[in-house]
């Protein structure tokens, strides 16, 4: 199967399939574009010719509708797939499509499509096709928003999808060209996406402005994306110890930061990453707190006055035996859950109705139904924290225990969760009582 150019293309792959820890059923994401086709193809070849007895694929093509002719490119995958017998499935995004940001949720839609996909035929992981010039296009696109640090690491070998499937990428140190030359060696064609040279898409621009610029996402780009990788690995692992040492949760809606550590907090930048994501968390915000408000509670910190100030939708209350943390009461909307269905309230909690009737989640809001405080957490803290906690309603009375399942909602990793920062994430799940996110399926 080696063709001109294709060095490389099988060893990736075979060394892709060897480092799992058993046999897996994999999905790969087949849109029809040479570095998919050339990804199915290769592992397909691989499976019948290199041993790895007990792997499965099943190629599957999310058609975005967002254009003539996509369900003809997906039934094209779909007649490749039936000459190699590689079961083929379709996901469409149906539905009205939005006139701004498509590209951001065409992603999310793709995203939410493959794990229902993969749900729905027992995939063990998610494999894509992003690759060596995919890398250096992102890392180019963020240095040119002037991200530094951690923001240039770039597209992750790995990330969990929805806490539940793990997404592969076994090409990123594989180049476009690469790829290409495999299927050409081999007598494969493929389809060209129209919107792969539309400029008014960001990495369109790079794209091409990279080709007469190579500095813009040559070898110096990369090397610094594999550089800042390593960095972010290094503080998720430090700021995970960070957090099982000095922080302590009461509940899901508080946490605790003893006075020792918030002056490490402030000048160590792997804890205050790990500050910030619990931040997040206690916020229900997928993103962490923004530069401007990130400064401004350092200053409040480095005050030292025992005081409280709200930034991300989190109260820092200061007390002499430490921070205390909490969602404010403010901005919290109530959610309605039907029977045998579930919601994320407040981007904090997800809400499980058990029962046949429809369910009422909002603030507790009565401090006079609080109770009192919780071990040595003052009474004030106590009663402010628990305002913004879920009440959960059947009709106009509380519903009982039995009626529903409350889960803490973990938001900066519940959707996408890079292998970079897994063992930040880990420790914020055993922090606030979470069952730990599920290992990557290869080292």
């Amino acid at each position: 199967m080696n063709g001109p150019n294709s060095q490389g293309i099988d060893e990736t792959v075979a060394h892709f399939l060897k480092s799992f820890q058993k046999p897996a059923r994999l999905l790969v994401a087949v849109s029809g574009g040479g570095d998919s086709v050339g990804l199915l193809l290769a592992l397909d070849d691989a499976l019948k010719t290199g041993g790895f007895s007990g792997f499965s694929l099943i190629a599957c093509t999310v058609d975005h509708a967002l254009r003539a002719g996509s369900a003809d490119e997906a039934l094209w995958v779909a007649a490749l797939c039936a000459r190699r017998g590689i079961l083929h499935v379709v996901r469409r995004w149906d539905g009205p499509k939005p006139e701004a940001g498509i590209q951001a949720r065409a992603r999310e839609a793709r995203h939410a499509l493959l794990a229902e996909a993969a749900r729905s035929h027992d995939a063990d992981a998610i494999v894509t096709a992003h690759n060596l010039d995919d890398q250096r296009e992102t890392i180019a696109m963020r240095k040119a928003r002037r991200s530094d640090g951690v923001g240039l690491a770039g597209i992750a070998p790995a990330t969990l999808l929805f806490g539940t499937h793990w997404v592969l990428r076994p090409l990123l140190g594989t180049s476009r060209a690469n790829i290409r030359g495999y299927l050409k060696g081999i007598g494969q064609d493929w389809l060209e996406d129209p919107s792969n040279v539309n400029r008014n898409f960001e990495r369109v621009r790079i794209r091409v402005e990279g080709a007469s610029e190579p500095t813009l996402r040559g070898e110096a780009a990369e090397g610094a994306g594999q550089a800042a990788a390593e960095v972010r690995a290094r503080m998720a692992r430090e700021g995970a110890a960070f957090l099982s040492r000095e922080f302590r949760a009461v509940g899901a809606d508080l946490a605790w930061l003893p006075v020792r550590a918030i002056m490490s907090a402030m000048d160590d930048e792997a804890h205050w990453r790990a500050l910030l994501a619990v931040i997040a968390v206690l916020g229900g915000r997928a993103h962490l707190l923004e530069a401007d408000a990130g400064d401004r509670l350092k200053v409040f910190l480095a005050s030292g006055r025992l005081s409280r100030m709200t930034a991300g939708r989190v109260v820092f209350d200061r007390r002499r035996e430490g921070l205390y943390l909490y969602r404010e009461h403010r901005g919290i909307a109530p959610a309605t859950v039907a029977p045998f269905d579930q919601t994320v309230w407040d981007g904090r909690w997800r809400v499980q109705n058990l029962s046949g009737t429809e369910l009422l989640v909002r603030s507790a809001m009565d401090e006079a139904a609080l109770g009192s405080g919780e071990g040595d957490v003052p009474m004030g803290v106590v009663r402010r924290a628990a305002r913004s906690s879920p009440l959960v309603l059947a009709g106009d009375t509380q519903a009982g225990d039995e009626h529903f399942a409350l889960e803490p909602v973990l938001a900066p990793y519940d959707r996408y969760l890079p292998v970079f920062d897994l063992p930040l994430a880990q420790a914020i799940a055993g922090l606030f009582g979470r069952a730990p996110y599920p290992a990557p399926p290869i080292p």
